[in-house]
């Protein structure tokens, strides 16, 4: 369960940056917008029961799913929230958003096939992280009969490069997270240090946004062998992130107390303080966008030789990504309103 002396430090942490961002009254509404509402007091007791009570329900499908999944001889693991639930976190203490399973390449069809099976569809297509030729996901949900049976599917079967905004669907998930994929509490879960690796990823990807991966990062290592460092940082080089999960394990150690010695090397661009000020003051919704300061943010953390790559998805993306974001139109014409977003965006203050 949650390492309390962890939990402690991240707590004082988001503390002061609700003081720093002008919430100091309000700091619950921060720890719930950085998706940690276990560590507040519920605001409202009557909504962390069903939080509770959502997760309990999710943890029951991704075993349902895992078993079926199981059955049809498609290799599979969870990760992220679902997969640490029961383990780092209790169900409430962690917002759970939809459960991410992690495929072959080779095995999309037959893993669609049996979550159709279990009452999954696919979402519409605008609702997807991106076009067919270029998504490296595919969210599936199925009709609820009431709103805490919504369950969501993230279904992956590669991991997008971190030099690139756009999604990008031909780098399959390494070996050695097949090789260390376990069973645990009656799911398939990749190893800790394999995890905590895969959730350094995401960080980037999402350009620190969602710093409560740093939390789940931190509790992973807490559990970890002294010896786990090297296998991590090797994991983290095989998804193209070695450099920030160096970084990040120096964090870490220097304000969080967990010591992996063989994981950390370099300096993070942010003090935990900063970072999650930074979190606390951007709106809610600059999470699910592209923004100047989340491509500032990428560059700084993947460094500037990524600066063309990242740049060409902005001012030249792929033709099947303005196909789909904008349906109808021809190719200069989605140019066009591409490039008018773009303007919009560079005058926001």
């Amino acid at each position: 369960m949650t390492d309390l002396a962890v939990a402690r430090r991240f707590y004082e942490a988001a503390v002061r940056a609700a003081r720093s961002a002008g919430h100091g009254d309000h700091v619950p509404e921060v720890l719930v917008r950085l998706g940690l509402p276990g560590l507040a007091r519920p605001l409202d007791p009557a909504a962390h029961r069903l939080h509770q009570l959502y997760d309990t329900l999710a943890a029951e499908e991704a075993r349902r799913v895992g078993g079926r999944l199981d059955a049809a001889g498609v290799e599979h693991f969870f990760a992220k929230g679902i997969a640490l639930l029961g383990t780092v976190y209790r169900p409430g203490d962690r917002v759970i958003s939809d459960l991410d399973l992690y495929v072959a390449g080779a095995a999309r069809g037959p893993a669609v096939e049996c979550l159709a099976t279990l009452g999954y569809a696919p979402l519409p297509d605008a609702d997807q992280s991106g076009p067919p030729a270029l998504r490296s996901s595919l969210a599936l949900t199925r009709a609820p009969g009431n709103e805490p049976e919504a369950i969501t599917v993230d279904l992956h079967w590669a991991v997008d490069p971190v030099h690139r905004l756009l999604p990008r669907g031909d780098r399959p998930i390494p070996p050695r997270f097949w090789r260390g994929a376990e069973c645990r509490d009656g799911l398939r879960v990749p190893a800790p240090e394999h995890h905590a690796a895969l959730l350094v990823h995401h960080l980037v990807h999402t350009d620190l946004a969602h710093a409560r991966g740093l939390l789940d990062v931190a509790l992973l290592f807490a559990g970890l062998p002294a010896d786990a460092g090297a296998e991590y940082r090797a994991a983290a080089e095989d998804l193209g992130v070695g450099a920030f999960a160096g970084a990040a394990a120096e964090l870490m150690s220097r304000e969080l107390g967990v010591h992996r010695p063989a994981a950390a090397g370099g300096t993070c661009p942010f003090t935990l303080d900063r970072w999650l000020t930074r979190v606390a003051r951007t709106h809610p919704d600059d999470d699910a966008r592209i923004t100047r300061r989340r491509i500032a943010t990428r560059i700084r953390v993947v460094g500037w030789r990524a600066a063309p790559a990242l740049l060409a998805d902005v001012v030249a993306p792929p033709a099947a990504f303005l196909a789909w974001r904008w349906p109808g139109r021809s190719a200069g014409g989605a140019l066009a309103r591409h490039y008018g977003q773009i303007l919009k965006k560079a005058m926001r203050p």
